[in-house]
């Protein structure tokens, strides 16, 4: 982030998440949409002013801010150097977003769309302030909140066919090896071929989404790098 806007002090933090509606936001902002093929379920949006994205365009070319507000002439659409570097700020939050909740690659992809396109309901809203030249930036971050349970339903299944369901349940078991740690400014510049030192440590846990269900180790079996459970973690 510090490497977009060419400063060497670079904060973004989020705010408490509320209930908002888009209807809310000043019709001048500029409506961005993160859809992901893999879990089309989801969905992220970002609205932003088009004076914020002027200030952070000024940034991003090497330029100095005034503390005075510019004037950014009604209705004129973006440039696409603007948009170009819009998406790229989004795109930046939405994988912060995915590595912090572990979600992975979903492959997003981002576009701008007319606010009349966004969920005409209630959202999770979060106000991004990002400090960049000097300045205080701001925007908001939107995200679908999940769907009610299916299994809301006025009926239910007896116990013992209930249990047998569930053992059919598809889960992903994800195995946590190591994390890094390193500013997006580090991340930005790998290139293929380049080489990450990576330390397994001694203890390595196994989650389901984020609840933890085992420890154990990696270990070598028949040539193959495999998991061996050591503690399962109790309800």
């Amino acid at each position: 982030m510090a490497q977009l806007f060419n400063s060497a002090e670079c904060e973004l933090n989020y705010g408490e998440f509320a209930f908002s509606g888009p209807a809310e936001i000043d019709d001048a902002h500029i409506w961005v949409e993160a859809r992901s093929p893999l879990e089309p379920q989801r969905a992220v949006y970002f609205s932003i002013a088009p004076l914020v994205i002027y200030r952070l365009a000024v940034l991003f070319f090497g330029g100095t801010l005034q503390q005075k507000e510019e004037h950014v002439q009604s209705g004129k659409g973006l440039t696409d150097t603007e948009q170009r570097l819009l998406l790229r700020l989004c795109q930046y939050q939405v994988d912060i977003w995915c590595a912090c909740l572990g979600l992975g690659d979903l492959k997003w992809q981002l576009h701008v769309v007319p606010r009349d396109s966004i969920a005409h309901r209630q959202l999770w809203t979060t106000q991004a302030t990002l400090q960049a030249g000097n300045c205080t930036h701001h925007w908001q971050m939107w995200l679908l909140p999940p769907e009610e349970s299916i299994s809301q339903v006025s009926h239910s299944l007896p116990e013992g066919q209930l249990e047998q369901v569930l053992t059919h349940v598809p889960v992903r078991l994800r195995v946590v090896m190591g994390q890094l740690s390193m500013t997006l400014a580090d991340l930005e510049c790998l290139k293929v071929g380049d080489v990450l030192s990576l330390d397994l440590p001694e203890v390595v846990p196994a989650l389901i989404g984020s609840r933890p269900c085992f420890s154990g180790r990696i270990a070598e079996h028949k040539g193959s790098l495999v998991y061996q459970v050591a503690t399962v973690v109790e309800e």
